[in-house]
């Protein structure tokens, strides 16, 4: 699909419930008109320092065209900001503003802080209307496309939180065009993630906008492009489970290592290059349970490592302990214990008992993870298979 600017479509997003999805390149205009179509007596429009100072006027245009009575609230946003002690500020500010059961909470941000503003969306007064604006490559691909709100806890990420849908979720990607090229690019890996777990053809397109040497330096219509053929390809995974819990469990895939990563690093470590070091290492667990071929392994590490150009070592500061003691806190424990999502081969995730996740002798992961470092070593010796 060809997007010029302002060209704006709509589509569902298969989640239950449902909100619709508005998506184009310079559609900002279009807000006002979409908020105006709902009944509020006030409009409370979240966002970060940055995005205040770079585009505020945009959306406050939209807004102002259609006499929305609106307010703007600046928070941090990064991931140590992902808190209770930010979600009570960003609560208690809201109550002190005069919110009420017909206000209506716009996040317009990254995924950290529309987590925080969706789930105070849920928790005040138990239910305000909630818009998400997000304004990352990740938020507008993959974050946005659930309607899970959550905050961290002090043993591992997004422990604390609840299903919460939006009105409606609204992506211009102009606002894309000052993201950095490793926000990218780490999202990019989620993309690449969806191929992996349920369609093994779109590995051969995203090879091939990886291969035109042109990825750092694409028109926004084109990144407008691209970022619609990855949310595709998340839709196509939500249309078989819309209630997150059954087969979009797999969507979780290298979550499980990449969240532990990701923690004790304190957030430093991008979310999709955390994601991008897991799959490889559960790549690693499923061919040691004799599933995955070695050279469906190698294509993990060519893609995201020689492809994407990400470090897909363990961090030297991350222990092997650090990693499994923040797994056994992982939101998805269950009664059988720890499981992890693997791949039988690539399009296809082992699933024997009908949650979409294997458990796996403790031993065997920790010997994994302890070899994960010196196997990258020895494939960056030998050179692996071509690059893109």
């Amino acid at each position: 699909m060809t997007f010029t600017k302002g060209n704006m479509i709509h589509f569902n997003t298969y989640l239950s419930p449902d909100p619709t999805y508005y998506f184009g390149y310079g559609i900002a205009p279009e807000l006002g008109r979409l908020v105006s179509e709902h009944e509020y007596d006030k409009v409370f429009l979240v966002t970060n320092e940055i995005l205040n100072k770079l585009y505020i006027d945009i959306l406050e245009d939209s807004l102002r065209a259609y006499n929305i009575n609106y307010e703007v609230i600046i928070i941090p946003d990064s991931e140590k900001d992902k808190t209770f002690v930010r979600l009570e500020s960003l609560c208690e500010t809201l109550v002190e503003k005069g919110i009420t059961k017909g206000s209506i909470i716009m996040g317009f941000g990254g995924g950290c802080l529309t987590n925080v503003v969706g789930l105070a969306a849920a928790m005040i007064y138990r239910g305000i209307r909630y818009i998400e604006l997000p304004t990352t490559f990740m938020g507008v691909t993959d974050s946005c496309l659930s309607n899970k709100q959550a905050v961290n806890g002090r043993h591992g990420k997004n422990q604390f939180g609840v299903y919460k849908a939006p009105l409606f979720l609204f992506s211009d990607t102009q606002f894309l065009a000052t993201e950095s090229m490793t926000g990218r690019k780490s999202a990019f890996a989620e993309g690449i993630k969806n191929a992996f777990i349920n369609d093994e053809s779109l590995l051969a397109y995203y090879e091939n906008v990886l291969a035109t040497e042109i990825f750092e330096d694409m028109p926004m219509e084109t990144v407008t492009d691209v970022a619609y053929h990855v949310i595709l390809s998340k839709l196509e995974i939500l249309k078989q489970d819309p209630s997150e819990k059954l087969f979009a469990m797999a969507l979780e895939y290298g979550h499980t290592f990449g969240h532990a990563m990701e923690f004790y690093s304190g957030g430093k470590l991008p979310h999709g290059i955390a994601v991008a070091k897991g799959m490889c290492i559960a790549a690693e667990l499923s061919n040691a349970l004799g599933y995955l071929s070695q050279k469906e392994v190698d294509k993990h590490y060519r893609l995201f490592g020689e492809c994407l150009g990400l470090d897909l070592k363990i961090p030297a500061n991350i222990s092997v302990d650090n990693i499994m003691d923040t797994i056994k806190a992982d939101n998805k424990k269950t009664v059988k214990g720890v499981k992890y999502v693997l791949l039988k081969r690539i399009g296809e995730c082992l699933n024997p008992d009908g949650d979409f996740q294997v458990k796996v002798d403790e031993g065997l992961v920790r010997k994994i993870l302890h070899e994960h470092n010196y196997i990258i070593d020895q494939k960056l010796g030998t050179g692996g298979e071509a690059a893109c």
